[in-house]
């Protein structure tokens, strides 16, 4: 979701900017509550309370924090009832130093960008995004100024600060990085998603458009396919598991293998962390070689219950020139996934259901719904499925879908007619991929809906 956000600078360590969840905007500042020094630290306390989720719920939620100059991002620490919190700081970019500084006695050849003593003002804020399993109710954020020791900036994006101490030790990771990609660095056209170190899914790159597969459900096994089921031909070799793509862009078919292609051009974030793994992909729809679309593509993986999986897909597409291209009408696009044969219609037994109760093509084609499920045997006595949710803030919600017994679904974005996309107007559309166990009423699809769209909200209480 897009938020509107106007910036102000505070000083010292104890003020906090939220921009919530849900859209609002709004501000909190002031001095942060003392809190007991930890050793080694000048700890400070602020009180969040969340509001405006399902009742009983624990939901993915983010708000940007601002903690000024002088705290160790590593202290951060999130409580609940006395209980550590599994929290992600994602530091803000921070300007590169135009000169590179050193204390006494640091070698020359070491690898920083520049370092502080502790209890000095480094020109580094401590300012990201904090994230969360978030429920109503109150949390305690803590958070420390080292007394001793020293801050070093590090010499790769985002140039943040860490924190050593007196004896050169940095300090530790609160939370194990439970979600994570790998490699750094795509081999075999691919990156890899893992939960625990155990599979989650494939990001491949070197087809004729990005797509994730397998895509592995909360008991072990792949819900997805590529292709179609008795297809000898490969008419349907285009359902790449789980993609993007559009059949008339610009007037350029992206859907088919015969029109154009969605290039991977590079990834601007590859991140790890106990809440999160998220990928920031930059893609180019070339057709005739030329740009006809350019796209910012979103992709987190969060950490959940056993019982699913959640992987949010948040696209940003924009003209590429000074000219606008339309999206053109159709039931094409954007978003789609291909399920395992085993759990279709017409091969397994499976099952289509939308928001309205409605079952399979017959009834769930072409109409508008806030959500889709396809489910079916994954396994001996096992069922599973694969839900895409449509947030409330896209363009036509609720979305038309496009779905066949034969084991497909995909959100319509402009079933309904033309979409323009203006130059400097990107075209943002949000969806939410649930994977879970049993039909869609077992797999409590329309909860995790209810939690994907609500109006979530937080304030400092003191």
């Amino acid at each position: 979701m897009t938020n509107k956000t106007t910036r102000r600078s505070f000083p010292g360590p104890a003020a906090l900017f939220l921009v919530l969840a849900g859209g609002s905007t709004w501000l909190a500042a002031g001095c942060a509550a003392p809190a007991a020094d930890a050793p080694g630290f000048r700890t400070s306390r602020l009180e969040i309370e969340v509001s405006g989720l399902p009742a009983g719920a624990e939901v993915p939620f983010s708000l940007p924090i601002d903690l000024g100059s002088g705290p160790d991002e590593r202290t951060i620490r999130l409580l609940r009832d006395g209980r550590d919190v599994p929290l992600q700081f994602s530091a803000s970019a921070q300007p590169r130093p135009k000169e590179r500084r050193l204390l006494p006695g640091t070698p020359p050849a070491t690898s920083l960008s520049a370092e502080y003593a502790a209890g000095e003002l480094a020109p580094v804020r401590v300012a990201g995004d904090l994230a969360w399993a978030a429920r109503n109710g109150t949390y305690r954020l803590e958070f420390g100024v080292p007394l001793a020791g020293r801050q070093v900036q590090v010499p790769f994006p985002p140039q943040n600060l860490r924190g050593f101490d007196e004896e050169n030790r940095a300090t530790p990771v609160r939370h194990f990085p439970r979600m994570q990609v790998r490699p750094q660095w795509p081999l075999e056209g691919a990156v890899h998603v893992s939960d625990l170190g155990s599979p989650f899914t494939s990001l491949h790159l070197s087809a004729r458009r990005p797509y994730l597969y397998p895509v592995i459900g909360p008991d072990g096994i792949a819900l997805t396919e590529v292709g179609k089921p008795h297809d000898p031909t490969g008419s349907h070799a285009h359902h790449y598991s789980l993609w993007v793509a559009h059949n008339s862009v610009g007037g350029k078919d992206f859907w088919s293998e015969r029109g154009g292609t969605i290039v991977h051009e590079g990834f601007d974030l590859m991140e790890d962390g106990p809440v999160f793994a998220r990928l920031v992909q930059r893609t180019r729809w070339s057709a005739d070689e030329r740009p006809v679309l350019r796209e910012r593509r979103t992709l987190t993986f969060h950490a959940t219950p056993e019982a699913y999986r959640l992987i949010d897909v948040d696209l940003e597409l924009s003209a590429p020139a000074q000219e606008a291209v339309v999206v053109g009408k159709s039931t094409f696009g954007f978003l789609a996934v291909r399920v395992a044969q085993s759990m279709t219609v017409f091969d397994g037994g499976g099952e289509i259901r939308n928001a309205e109760g409605a079952r399979n093509e017959r009834d769930v084609h072409l109409r508008k719904s806030r959500w889709i499920d396809l489910s079916g045997p994954v396994a001996p006595g096992k069922r599973g499925g694969v839900a895409i949710l449509d947030h409330p803030s896209n363009p036509n919600h609720p979305t038309a879908w496009h779905c066949r017994d034969d084991g497909w679904a995909g959100a319509s974005a402009a079933a309904e007619g033309p979409i323009s996309i203006a130059p400097g107007k990107p075209l943002r559309l949000r969806y939410r991929v649930v994977l879970h166990r049993g039909d869609a009423v077992a797999g409590e699809v329309a909860r995790r809906f209810e939690e994907f769209a609500a109006p979530a909200s937080a304030r400092v209480v003191r």
